[in-house]
């Protein structure tokens, strides 16, 4: 009797926890046998009546994936952990999402390397559907879409309307994956770098400034945000940034990085000088921008004295801080590494060589720059 009473208490306990096993165990037999519609049908018939049972939604989504329908497929794996499965069908259902995922991937990820953008941002799309819970698909996605605009951007004609379609959807793909790894310091700067390419720059500055609080040595974001200071004409805001760079960087500055520094430096002297009332001027501070131009443009000098566009704004600034001695050093070099004798370089060579005293060879120089002006203004 006791016998008896185990085997029904066994039996009872194994009736309520497989109540559904025989819709379940009839999709498992068609999936073996590759009879996915099949499957589909008895699935799909019987899914109201097992509303709760992770397994069948679970068989459901593998055989949709079977006639590659992967919005059903992705759709009827993530109902099945919404069930909260145990642990064991948990683990079953992610082997068989990431199997069908890295097919994508891999497929995306080889189109990608061929700039192949909108097969590879189909794949990519496709690996999200079947596993959108996988960072690296919606990270991979963003930069596909980015590159696809930036197609659209640079075509003949251009075609600005597409451009920003694939922006928007970029900057999406990268905030998901962002979601699903808050840390991951890659997809921030690129979320970042995502809104400059779109000219969104209210909120590349957000997404920059929020990084460098938790970064504040990064060096590659600092010198993103001050590129979208400088495109906004943030003068003030880039210097300040600049002097950090400055500070922090060392050999990370590039000659990029100082002529545009000095660029910024001499944008706040003429602000300084030019833009304010009388009353408003304060001279020490325009002095201290001219100087810190002409520091950023003799770094390019010295690394590289061919440099026509970064001597000329170098001699400019020495121009108007009148140190006549570094103007004519500074043309002389110019001039020694083959930049162009024009009419106006050599008109000031000979303003500085007048300037020092020395009125023969700025006597030279002078009718040099005569010979050399332009025959619309020979009659001036």
């Amino acid at each position: 009797m006791r016998k008896l009473l185990i085997f029904m208490a066994v039996s009872c306990v194994w009736m309520f926890t497989v109540a559904s096993s025989p819709v379940v165990t009839g999709a498992r037999v068609r999936l073996s046998a590759k009879k996915y519609e099949s499957a589909i049908k008895v699935l799909e018939k019987n899914k109201d009546k097992y509303a709760d049972d992770p397994e069948l939604f679970y068989y459901l989504g593998r055989a949709y994936a079977g006639i590659a329908n992967w919005d059903k497929a992705g759709e009827n794996f993530n109902k099945a952990l919404d069930l909260e499965p145990k642990r064991k069908l948990v683990k079953e259902i992610d082997k068989w999402r990431d199997y069908y995922w890295a097919q994508f991937i891999r497929d995306a990820q080889a189109l990608l390397d061929q700039q192949r953008y909108p097969e590879a941002i189909n794949k990519f799309r496709i690996a999200n559907r079947v596993n959108s819970d996988r960072k690296e698909s919606h990270a991979n996605l963003g930069v596909a879409m980015l590159s696809q605009a930036e197609a659209f951007q640079e075509a003949q004609p251009p075609q600005p309307d597409s451009a920003r379609l694939y922006f928007d959807g970029a900057i999406e793909s990268l905030q998901r994956a962002i979601e699903l790894d808050p840390e991951d310091e890659q997809f921030v700067k690129n979320l970042g770098q995502a809104y400059i390419m779109a000219d969104r720059y209210d909120e590349a500055i957000e997404v920059y400034e929020a990084y460098l609080e938790e970064n504040p040595f990064d060096i590659t974001a600092k010198k993103r945000l001050v590129t979208i200071f400088m495109s906004m004409q943030d003068f003030e805001s880039a210097g300040m940034l600049y002097e950090e760079l400055f500070e922090d960087a060392g050999a990370e500055m590039t000659e990029a990085d100082y002529f545009n520094a000095g660029s910024c430096y001499y944008q706040m002297w003429v602000s300084e000088t030019r833009n304010k009332a009388e009353g408003e001027k304060d001279s020490e501070q325009a002095t201290h921008y001219l100087e810190r131009a002409a520091e950023a443009y003799e770094y390019v000098m010295d690394d590289n004295p061919s440099d026509c566009e970064a001597g000329e704004q170098l001699y400019y600034s020495y121009i108007n801080l009148e140190n006549w001695a570094q103007v004519v050093e500074t043309i002389e070099t110019m001039l020694d590494n083959g930049c162009e004798r024009t009419y106006i370089t050599l008109s000031n060579l000979g303003v500085g060589y007048s300037k020092i005293g020395n009125q023969q060879k700025a006597i030279e120089v002078f009718k040099e720059a005569q010979e050399n002006k332009p025959a619309d203004e020979q009659s001036q």
